[in-house]
C-alpha cells in the first residue's frame, strides 16, 4: 500500500502510462469482478490504481503500484476483505489466512523475534536475509488453525506495506465478516499476551489512521514575534502533568486524563475562592442575624466539605474553570476551532449520553455545560468496572469509535490546561 495521493481534477493520470502496463490489465480484471477502481497520481508523479477492498458494510482503498501490479493479476480480490479498524486483511478460500501488522511496544524489532523458540529464518545462508522468517504457533487440542509470528508475507507487504511483523492465523474458515473480526481480536489478543508473557515482547494489532485525527488539530495564530524570556513561572507538578499529556501521542484516553488532571491540581485554589466569595455575601447581607439558627444552616452548608477542597468535584471544576477562562476566550476556541466546534455541536454525538453544546447560548451557561461534558467523560474513563461503577456498556475503553472521538475534547482540554496554568502562574525573577 502507497501513501502520498494527489487528487487530480481534470487529467486522467493514466494518460502518461506506457500502453501496455500491467496497470491496464489488472484494472480490467477489477472491473470484471465488479470491484470499484480507479486512477490515482501521486506526489512523485508516479501513478497507481486504487482498488476497494471490501470490509464489512464499508470498505477500504488499496493503492497499487505499477510495480505490483504483476503480482497482483495472481491475487483474487472477490476473496480477499479488510478486518475492522486494523491493519488487517483476510483472504478466503482453500488456503484461509488473516494476517494482521503489528507494532512493537518493547523496542526495535531486529533480533527480537530470533529470541523466541522455534525461529526459522527465510533464507538461513543469505546474511541480507537473517532477520526475515517466522515462528510456527500450534496447539496441543486439535486445533483446526495455527498461527505464525514473523516478517510479512508479500501478498501483505502488496495491500499494506506498513511494519515489518505480522501476525497470520491460518487454516479458519470464517464465515462472515463479523466472524472474521472476532476470532481476530478473540485469537490473536491471546497469542500477543502469552507472547508478552512467556518472551517479554509486546506487540500490538497496528491500527489504520482513523480520519479523527488528522481532523481534529487546534488552530492557533502564528505568533509572528521572535521567542522571548520568559516572564512567568508555572508550578512545576501541573506543568509537569500538561508535558505528560502533550506526549501522549495516539492515546487519547491518557491525553484526557493528563489534562484533567491539570485542572484538578487547582481544585483546592480555585473552589475556595469560590467559597470565600459566597461566604462573604452572605455575611454581608443586612439580614442576617448571628443568633439565628437557620442563617447559621446556610453558613455551614457552604462550608461543607465532602473531599479535597470546598464543594463536591463537579462544582470544583466548575469554579476553576470559571474562574481561570473567560466566557469570551472559550467562544473565541470555538470561532477559530471549527472542527472542534461541529463535533461538540452535532446533533448525534460520537460519544453516547452527552449532548450538544451550543457556544452561542448566552454567557454563563458556556462553561458550565463544557464542564459537566468534561466531568461527565472524566467519570466514564475512570470508573472502568463492573461492579458498581456503571454498566459496561458505559465505559470508554481504549482503541473504541468512542475513546478515538476523545480527540476532538482533548484540543479543548489542552487549551483549558493552559489557561489554568497561566492564571496560576507567578512572576519569574528576573
Amino acid at each position: 500500500m502507497i501513501s502520498g495521493r494527489m487528487m487530480t481534477a481534470d487529467i486522467n493520470p493514466a494518460d502518461s502510462l506506457n500502453p501496455n502496463s500491467p496497470l491496464f490489465t489488472l484494472e480490467k480484471a477489477i472491473q470484471t469482478a465488479g470491484i470499484s477502481c480507479e486512477w490515482v497520481s501521486m506526489w512523485n508523479e508516479s501513478v497507481c490504481l486504487q482498488i476497494d477492498i471490501a470490509s464489512g458494510r464499508s470498505s477500504r482503498a488499496v493503492l497499487i503500484s505499477e510495480q505490483d501490479a504483476i503480482k497482483c493479476l495472481e491475487m483474487d480480490f472477490t476473496k480477499i476483505r479488510a478486518l475492522g479498524e486494523y491493519d488487517a486483511y483476510e483472504v478466503l478460500g482453500e488456503d484461509p489466512c488473516i494476517e494482521v501488522s503489528l507494532s512493537v511496544n518493547s523496542g526495535p524489532t531486529s533480533r527480537m523475534l530470533e529470541r523466541i523458540p522455534g525461529w526459522e529464518a527465510a533464507a538461513p545462508a543469505n546474511p541480507r536475509l537473517k532477520n526475515q522468517g517466522s515462528v510456527a504457533i500450534t496447539g496441543a487440542r486439535g486445533e483446526d488453525w495455527l498461527a505464525e509470528l514473523g516478517t510479512p508475507s508479500d501478498r501483505f507487504d502488496i495491500l499494506s506495506g506498513r511494519g515489518s511483523v505480522t501476525l497470520r492465523l491460518k487454516g479458519r474458515q470464517n464465515k462472515t465478516y463479523g466472524e472474521a473480526l472476532a476470532f481476530l481480536e478473540s485469537a490473536g489478543n491471546a497469542i500477543l499476551f502469552e507472547v508478552d508473557l512467556k518472551y517479554g515482547l509486546s506487540f500490538a494489532f497496528r491500527r489504520m489512521r482513523p480520519a479523527v485525527a488528522t481532523r481534529f488539530v487546534r488552530r492557533t495564530s502564528l505568533n509572528a514575534a521572535a521567542p522571548t524570556l520568559p516572564r512567568l513561572q508555572y508550578a512545576a507538578e501541573p506543568l509537569s502533568l500538561y508535558r505528560y499529556a502533550r506526549s501522549a501521542v495516539g492515546m487519547p484516553l491518557l491525553e484526557f486524563l493528563a489534562y484533567y488532571q491539570v485542572l484538578e491540581y487547582h481544585f483546592y485554589r480555585y473552589s475556595q475562592r469560590d467559597l470565600l466569595d459566597k461566604l462573604r455575601n452572605e455575611l454581608r447581607d443586612p439580614n442576617f442575624r448571628a443568633d439565628d439558627e437557620r442563617h447559621l444552616s446556610r453558613i455551614l452548608r457552604i462550608t461543607r466539605q465532602p473531599g479535597r477542597g470546598y464543594g463536591d468535584e463537579r462544582g470544583q471544576l466548575k469554579s476553576t474553570v470559571r474562574y481561570c477562562v473567560s466566557e469570551d476566550a472559550i467562544s473565541d476556541f470555538f470561532s477559530v476551532n471549527p472542527e472542534v466546534l461541529r463535533h461538540f455541536s452535532a446533533k448525534k454525538q460520537a460519544i453516547a449520553g452527552l449532548g450538544p453544546v451550543d457556544p452561542q447560548r448566552k454567557k454563563g451557561d458556556l462553561a458550565d455545560s463544557l464542564c459537566e461534558r468534561i466531568y461527565d467523560i472524566r467519570c466514564r474513563v475512570v470508573h472502568s468496572k463492573e461492579d458498581g461503577g456503571g454498566q459496561v456498556d458505559s465505559l470508554l475503553m481504549p482503541f473504541s469509535p468512542e475513546a478515538e472521538s476523545l480527540r476532538a475534547e482533548n484540543v479543548l482540554m489542552r487549551f483549558l490546561a493552559q489557561k489554568v496554568l497561566i492564571a496560576g502562574a507567578i512572576d519569574l525573577p528576573a
